[in-house]
């Protein structure tokens, strides 16, 4: 993960969401540079590690293609990343990982006896699923939580979902995560079955909309798409996603089924070859989502530098409760030289006192060489840059208000004052 960041920089960061139970840091990496977001992660059973090969595999095969200015399966990977950021929690469950790999060895010592004790006093992990407290994590989101079955009643290697729902600190770090960055569509990988959960009682349009996704994912993959769960299922991560966003989400098992334990990583090549494009896929269609979602903010904006009226037919949107407004014709009004640096992606803002750099889809600029932290990004809305208006002019030296009642942005420079 730190070899990947040093790697590629521009590209990838990594982060950390909170701790396990036992204390393990949880990570978080972004791949790409846009506003709109995915999620992905993996790991949320410790059996079913092979979903953390899977998903750190897919960001370094992602980030080279990147590089490289390579397409893969059709995708151009740099122009889709350059709009979008893709959130991976490789491995939720670090220490149901580290049980079930390497057994009693990496559990603190206050806590060998309960462990041999929700494994049935058995030496054996290799069927290990729960987190170190022995909470099924996939059993833990409130999501008809309430009517979950087949749970053992107490702390178990297995299937136990907790005393309330969304008390496990695995769970509340992917709770933080998805609250802060509202992905588009999600993913939750898990191991065995070769199938699709993706129907979480969905209805009407947005039945439509998520079996379309689901169906071209199944396509993709070749998993069989599974129904909509009985009065007794749910607790997982993607039906908690569907039902609190309304958004799609998705669980594929990735693996021919192997019983209870992990899966062999003598079948890693062709769960790759068959989950490639996944990630892509996902990225794009939450593109396509943040776009539409956009564009339906989108509303003629008057603006005013000193007094005087500028015509604006292309309009303003709205992002994140900012305004954002089409460059050039304000800012050439502000004395200002606007140029377009295509191989950085980013807008280059020069006045007599100011020079600014601002690279689109990410959240910061250059103002006189000093990185400065924006609330919103610049962003490339069909083929056209948007900038947010109120960093901008103020960083120009102006004075910026917003009339709401008239819809209004008016500027007011300081030789006008």
């Amino acid at each position: 993960m730190k070899k990947l960041a040093e790697r590629y920089p521009d590209l990838i960061e990594y982060h950390v969401i909170g701790t396990s139970e036992f204390g393990r840091p949880i990570y978080a990496i972004t791949l790409g540079n846009g506003m709109s977001t995915s999620y992905i992660n993996g790991s949320n059973h410790a059996r079913e590690w092979i979903t953390t090969n899977l998903t750190m595999y897919m960001i370094d095969q992602y980030a080279q293609a990147y590089q490289q200015r390579r397409s893969i399966g059709g995708y151009d990977v740099k122009t889709l990343l350059d709009k979008h950021r893709i959130w991976f929690v490789p491995m939720l469950n670090p220490d149901g990982v580290m049980i079930q790999q390497q057994g009693l060895t990496s559990v603190p010592q206050g806590e060998v006896a309960s462990v041999m004790v929700m494994n049935q006093n058995s030496s054996n992990f290799k069927r290990w699923k729960a987190n170190g407290k022995g909470v099924d994590l996939n059993r833990q989101f409130n999501a008809n939580w309430n009517n979950l079955a087949n749970s053992p009643g107490g702390p178990s290697f297995a299937n136990y979902k907790g005393k309330t729902p969304h008390s496990a600190s695995e769970v509340k770090a992917v709770l933080e995560l998805t609250e802060e960055i509202r992905p588009e569509m999600a993913v939750s990988y898990h191991s065995s079955g070769q199938i699709l959960f993706w129907n979480f009682h969905q209805q009407g349009a947005q039945l439509i909309r998520d079996r379309t996704h689901a169906r071209a994912l199944s396509q993709m993959t070749g998993y069989r798409l599974m129904g909509e769960p009985g009065a007794t299922g749910g607790g997982g991560y993607t039906d908690w996603f569907i039902q609190q966003y309304k958004k799609p989400a998705f669980t594929p098992e990735v693996s021919p089924y192997v019983g209870a334990t992990n899966v062999p990583l003598a079948n890693f090549d062709r769960i790759w070859q068959e989950n490639r494009l996944v990630g892509l896929y996902v990225a794009r269609e939450s593109q396509k989502m943040f776009e539409t979602r956009l564009r339906n903010t989108f509303s003629p904006v008057s603006i005013e530098v000193d007094g005087e009226r500028i015509a604006l037919a292309e309009g303003a949107f709205t992002v994140q409760n900012r305004t954002v407004v089409p460059l050039r014709s304000i800012f050439e009004r502000l004395g200002a030289s606007v140029k377009w640096n295509s191989a950085n992606r980013e807008v280059q803002i020069e006045s007599s006192e100011k020079s600014i750099r601002l690279p689109v889809h990410r959240p910061y600029a250059y103002l006189d060489g000093e990185r400065v932290e924006l609330d919103v990004s610049a962003l490339l809305v069909d083929n056209r840059t948007y900038v947010p208006v109120r960093f901008i002019a103020e960083a120009l030296g102006a004075k910026v208000e917003w009339q709401s009642k008239e819809q209004t942005v008016r500027i007011t420079t300081s030789s006008t004052e």
